[in-house]
């Protein structure tokens, strides 16, 4: 053997040795944990060949015993975890009669959260001021996958807007950034700030979680096992706790109220008029002379220019009609000018003559 020869050989079996294991989350080492709607998996690691048997024992049973279920594998390359086989058969199962473990089962969970990294807060079902930066925070048991290996992702983030368009990337502060494949870190995987909602539309967005690992999510689509609870956030400008004042309608009837009539009271101002008295002064000759002199009349002559008005206020209801009250004027009284005065000289003039 030349050393060309030798050279080619040495190089085939290098390549062998030093090529990298494949790793794929399709392919199931002995034991490892499956989850119910996975399809296509190769499970020939525990050594099932095609037509072999696989064995469950209930809890609490002896092994010494036949499994409590037994199924037969008709494609261990391509094996599929029916949740109608193996719902409430979670647990490891066997091959029979090896007794030799296969994989283990178990029923899968997700659940996903919306946080805003800007204002560092838990925002699902709750407003998110828009321009805030976003993370998708991814709860489930799957992330047990990894130990298979492979670049794969498991879970797809679904994301709806306002309008129904389902979007397959968003933009944050670290560039574009995929929702399909997203791998799980651990139990609790965060995406970290990958939205920046400034330019987006405003209103309610949908967002839920799909376990898209082999088609887990088309074979098992219920709430929180293939699929997660949508969570809802709304992003807009303004907080929705911020209420607008209340308007005030405009045009609202208003009563009126009865305008009010002046009526007027006269107020009566005495004018006092004087009635001349006649007084005898003894002269001489002995005939008295008469003299007339103002007193005061005891009677006081009312006049109609003596009143002066005043207004009063009468007040009255829209219901009623509105009526002037007025106050009567003063009847006037007349004395015969000098009766009494002319009366008492005539009765002196008549001693006087008699003596």
């Amino acid at each position: 053997m030349n050393t060309q020869t030798l050279l080619i050989v040495f190089i085939f079996f290098a390549g062998i040795f030093i090529s990298p294991v494949v790793a794929d989350l399709k392919i199931i080492r002995a034991g490892g944990t499956v989850f119910l709607g996975e399809e296509g998996l190769d499970i020939t690691a525990s050594g099932i060949e095609d037509g072999g048997q696989i064995g469950w024992w209930a809890p609490g049973s002896s092994r010494s015993s036949e499994p409590t279920e037994i199924m037969s594998v008709s494609n261990p390359t391509s094996f599929y975890v029916s949740p109608s086989s193996f719902s409430g058969k979670e647990g490891l199962w066997y091959a029979w009669p090896d007794q030799i473990p296969v994989f283990q089962v178990k029923k899968p969970q997700i659940s996903v959260r919306v946080y805003d990294e800007s204002s560092d807060f838990d925002a699902s079902g709750k407003w998110v001021p828009r321009g805030d930066a976003i993370s998708f925070r991814i709860s489930s048991n799957v992330y047990e996958a990894n130990s298979r290996g492979g670049p794969d992702g498991q879970v797809d983030i679904v994301l709806i807007s306002p309008q129904g368009a389902r979007f397959s990337s968003v933009s944050g502060p670290s560039g574009s950034f995929s929702l399909t494949g997203i791998p799980l870190t651990s139990s609790l995987t965060s995406t970290g700030p990958v939205w920046s909602t400034g330019g987006v539309d405003s209103g309610t967005w949908i967002v839920q979680a799909e376990l898209s690992m082999n088609r887990i999510k088309d074979n098992l689509p219920d709430m929180g096992s293939g699929i997660s609870t949508p969570v809802e956030i709304l992003i807009q400008n303004v907080n929705p706790l911020i209420k607008s004042p209340v308007a005030i309608e405009v045009g609202t009837p208003t009563q009126e109220k009865p305008i009010e009539k002046e009526t007027s009271t006269p107020l009566i101002t005495p004018k006092i008029t004087r009635t001349p008295t006649i007084q005898t002064t003894p002269t001489s000759q002995g005939t008295p002379v008469f003299t007339q002199s103002e007193q005061p009349n005891a009677q006081k002559k009312i006049t109609e220019s003596s009143v002066l008005l005043q207004p009063t206020v009468t007040i009255h209801t829209a219901e009623e009609e509105p009526t002037t009250k007025t106050t009567p004027y003063a009847t006037q009284t007349q004395t015969p000018l000098g009766l009494a005065s002319i009366t008492g000289a005539l009765l002196v003039l008549f001693i006087i003559r008699r003596s």
